[in-house]
């Protein structure tokens, strides 16, 4: 594996480490002065085209522009450092990554966090802009007695968590690893993977996985985006102890609303008429405790009372330079970069009775996990590049530009073929690009035997090259072509879902997802004709013939997966689908399907049993 492009966006987060302490700021009033704006714009016209650029070629110039802006920039009289930073486990706390909240510089790492965010902002934008059923899953459960405002923000929230759950595909939430006797560093120092810092933001959004706390961080950065505070309720520990989350929870009007992340589901009140508030809980302690872990020895009530607010707030969302840059973010750049982590916790210590609150450490966990993973890398771990290649497989997306392309515009929502301007080229929306990165099934299983398909796409074998090298060359780049279809398959049926197109969802998540991305018997791949969106003349995916890897395992030829991917999340999407048509039996036997794992299962059952009141 060519682990180039994921050793360069890992080495970013290196970057900042040595960067000089200027967390303390003296804060002034704004002077009325004249900005570099031509550097600001030149930044931000930069992030706006990451999508179809090099992000570590980007970066250098990004960074450049933003700092020849900023350094001319008054401070922020309203951006303070927040003092909960200061209770970070000393192994994260004393890193330039902290230490550098207060500088008005730009660092690698934000150009990152800027594209992260800016398809975080697109994704809660047309979510909320396009009203399809299955959206309004959760709309009988608000109260009756929420109204105005405080009735929006629960709904647009409500339509967050559901996103969340639908395109962040469950993974197992491991255990914290034991560190090896010996070590001194921690875990993530040690590039052992854990529960919820092993994956970035960027890593959940592009490949639609991640365990239950990480798909809380996505909820949490997305409410972010419609001003609903997003925080994680944490059991009661000893001092020094990790606080272990239990539930999510939002801050609306004086309530804090439960969603569980790891079922999927709202927390319901006891007689499940709506959305529970911990306030319920705290005032029906026998209900809690059905809950609550039964593996807790405190009693319930006590257990209650000592809750902990685990703050979602990475380094950027808190540093100055970002609270700076967001006042001048507006149109279809607007988007919400910062938090205030000391509010929320003043807000939930006064109103909510939870006394302590901390900023949640697997976000700085990350950074630690992921330098320590690019040494490995650079090292030639064999461990690790596996690791990398079954949770994020980059290269992939490197190789199969369309697929990469495609899944980028699919955040922001451009799913169809657009013009920017009257007149225009028309540009490629997702589902052309998913398309175009889909090879016919009969050429897949043609391409390692047939000279005629491997000529149409442009293999031909060198002289000087050995038929066992160029077999395994054959078979590693049809092993691609495989994945890539799967995922795109994936990917076209969840865009007709967001679309509402529930019968063309139906007919990519049944007919061509859950039969493991390759057209089913007796039916023909879909034709230009057949989807309105998709170019007349079709071409075959771009693909560069993949090298065999020296040293490692050969490639197995394989036409098919056994099992997509996106098994699990297919077939939960699919009888949302049959949800949203009405079919509520043929929901009933895909949620029921022994397909799904045993926690899956026990979470389907669950909704069944919601719906079906």
């Amino acid at each position: 594996m060519n682990t180039k492009h994921l050793r360069l966006l890992l080495a970013a987060v290196l970057l900042i480490s040595g960067c000089r302490d200027r967390s303390q700021v003296n804060v002034s009033d704004i002077r009325p002065r004249e900005t570099e704006s031509d550097n600001l714009q030149t930044a931000l016209a930069i992030v706006d085209g990451l999508d179809a650029a090099d992000l570590n070629q980007s970066t250098s110039a990004c960074i450049y522009n933003f700092n020849q802006w900023i350094e001319k920039h008054d401070d922020d009289p309203q951006w303070v450092t927040p003092s909960l930073l200061s209770a970070l486990p000393i192994h994260l706390a004393g890193t330039g990554l902290a230490n550098n909240v207060g500088a008005k510089r730009f660092f690698p790492p934000d150009v990152n966090y800027l594209q992260e965010m800016g398809w975080i902002s697109q994704i809660a934008r047309w979510v909320l802009a396009n009203e399809v059923d299955h959206r309004k899953i959760w709309d009988e459960y608000i109260p009756q007695s929420l109204q105005g405002n405080d009735r929006i923000k629960l709904q647009s929230l409500l339509r967050m968590f559901d996103w969340t759950v639908r395109n962040v595909q469950l993974n197992p939430l491991l255990e914290y690893p034991q560190v090896p006797a010996g070590e001194t560093g921690t875990a993530p120092e040690l590039g052992l993977p854990g529960p919820g810092y092993s994956m970035a933001v960027r890593d959940i959004l592009v490949f639609g996985k991640g365990d239950w706390w990480q798909r809380a961080r996505i909820l949490a950065l997305l409410a972010r985006q419609v001003e609903v505070p997003v925080i994680l309720l944490g059991l009661p520990a000893e001092f020094g102890e990790v606080k272990q989350p239990w539930l999510t929870a939002c801050l609306i009007g004086d309530q804090l609303y439960l969603l569980d992340l790891e079922d999927g589901l709202p927390i319901m009140t006891e007689d499940g008429s709506s959305v529970a508030v911990l306030r319920d809980l705290r005032q029906n302690l026998k209900y809690a405790a059905t809950l609550l872990p039964a593996t807790l020895d405190a009693s319930v009530e006590a257990t209650l009372s000592g809750l902990v607010g685990l703050i979602e707030a990475d380094v950027m969302s808190v540093s100055h330079r970002m609270a700076i840059l967001e006042k001048y973010l507006t149109g279809q750049r607007q988007m919400k970069l910062t938090t205030a982590p000391n509010a929320i916790s003043r807000e939930l210590r006064t109103n909510h009775a939870i006394e302590k609150s901390e900023i949640w450490v697997p976000t700085y966990e990350y950074y630690a996990f992921a330098a320590a993973l690019n040494a490995k890398l650079s090292a030639g771990d064999a461990e690790v590049i596996a690791f990398i290649k079954e949770k994020y497989d980059y290269q992939m997306l490197e190789d199969m530009f369309q697929l990469k392309q495609g899944r980028f515009k699919s955040l922001r929502g451009l799913f169809d073929d657009f013009e920017i301007e009257l007149g225009q080229e028309t540009q490629r929306g997702s589902k052309t690009l998913l398309m175009a990165s889909r090879l016919p099934e009969d050429k897949i299983i043609k391409m390692t035997t047939d000279r005629q398909v491997q000529e149409e796409l442009g293999y031909v074998r060198p002289e000087e090259m050995s038929l066992t090298l160029w077999q395994e060359n054959l078979r590693r780049t049809k092993l691609t072509f495989v994945k890539a279809k799967d995922m795109a398959s994936y990917l076209i049926g969840m865009i007709h879902m967001e679309q509402g197109n529930y019968p063309d969802a139906i007919d990519w998540l049944e007919g061509r997802t859950l039969q493991l991305g390759v057209e089913p018997a007796g039916k023909e791949p879909l034709s230009a004709a057949a989807d309105p969106n998709q170019s007349a003349t079709v071409l075959n995916p771009s693909l560069d013939l993949l090298p065999g890897l020296v040293g490692q395992p050969s490639t197995p030829e394989v036409d098919r997966l056994e099992q997509s991917a996106y098994d699990a999340s297919a077939r939960y999407n699919l009888a949302r689908c049959y949800l949203a048509v009405g079919d509520h039996q043929r929901a009933k036997e895909l949620l029921e399907d022994d397909a799904f794992n045993t926690a899956q299962k026990r979470s389907n059952a669950k909704l069944i049993n919601l719906l079906s009141n």
